[in-house]
């Protein structure tokens, strides 16, 4: 049997416990939690990830959503975004491996977490944000999100000096007001460009991603799902680094495709390496 035929015949037949074991993997990539919590979800994904057979089983997943809802309890108000999608998501494999037809209940679940999620991430941009649209997130994270900073420097062409600038003004102004007497400090043009291509280009893409997660499958917009998902974590992850969200929407990406979906699949794993390699090497 050629290596073709053997890659084949795994992602079809094992979609389900792969979609499992990237969850796995992205709790031991990317420990979750206070230190109170972090043990028992390592000492869990681990047990879960190498022993044969408890790959599924339900105690093991059960606990894990129970630790990662505490760990967003723990958190209240400031969790992050992905930490209730994490809860959720473990949960979700913990029904359907008490469900009869445990393959299709994770599968409809992975769709659908994955629509809202861009749902909501798109009503709060288009309407519950107006900071958004105008361009200011995007200025104000490239400037203070450490995770942005050699991003910043590279496509918005500023000095060390310009960001300190531009840095110590956004300080001085988080009630978001600006007296008409205080100077802007000059925003280079590559750097406004940025911010407003970044701005536009996700809300679309997240828009995208909704639409086709949430659309009838196998009408329309949905048979592009998959590229439209692969897409958004291709490019976010270059320059946002929050692997750990990246690494749960791929593995329940897995989960949510066909059988014959192969390539796709295999595609998927590919772009899970990649957020790797965008973690581990500085580019």
């Amino acid at each position: 049997m050629s290596i073709r035929e053997k890659l084949k015949n795994y992602f079809e037949l094992n979609g389900f416990e792969l979609a499992l074991r990237l969850t796995l993997l992205d709790l031991l990539l990317r420990p979750i939690g206070y230190w109170e919590i972090r043990p028992f979800v390592l000492t869990l994904a681990v047990i879960a990830f190498l022993l044969p057979n408890q790959v599924r089983n339900p105690v093991i997943w059960f606990a894990l959503s129970f630790l990662t809802g505490l760990r967003v309890i723990l958190d209240w108000p400031l969790s992050d975004n992905h930490a209730y999608l994490l809860c959720y998501w473990c949960l979700a494999i913990s029904l359907s491996l008490i469900s009869k037809d445990g393959e299709n209940c994770l599968k409809l679940n992975g769709r659908v977490l994955i629509g809202l999620a861009f749902a909501f991430a798109v009503l709060w941009k288009l309407a519950l944000s107006p900071d958004y649209l105008d361009g200011r997130f995007f200025k104000i994270t490239m400037l203070t999100d450490s995770r942005f900073e050699s991003f910043t420097q590279l496509i918005g062409a500023l000095t060390s000096e310009q960001m300190e600038e531009l840095r110590y003004f956004i300080s001085q102004h988080v009630d978001g007001q600006i007296l008409e007497s205080q100077e802007i400090p000059n925003q280079p043009e590559r750097f406004v460009l940025a911010a407003n291509v970044l701005t536009y280009s996700a809300l679309v893409i997240e828009l995208l991603v909704a639409l086709s997660f949430l659309w009838p499958t196998g009408r329309g917009i949905s048979k592009f799902r998959d590229i439209f998902l692969i897409v958004f974590c291709i490019s976010t992850y270059a320059v946002a680094t929050v692997e750990g969200f990246g690494w749960l929407l791929i593995a329940m990406g897995v989960a949510q495709t066909d059988p014959d979906r192969w390539k796709t699949r295999l595609a998927y794993i590919a772009v899970y390496l990649l957020i790797i390699f965008y973690r581990e090497i500085p580019w």
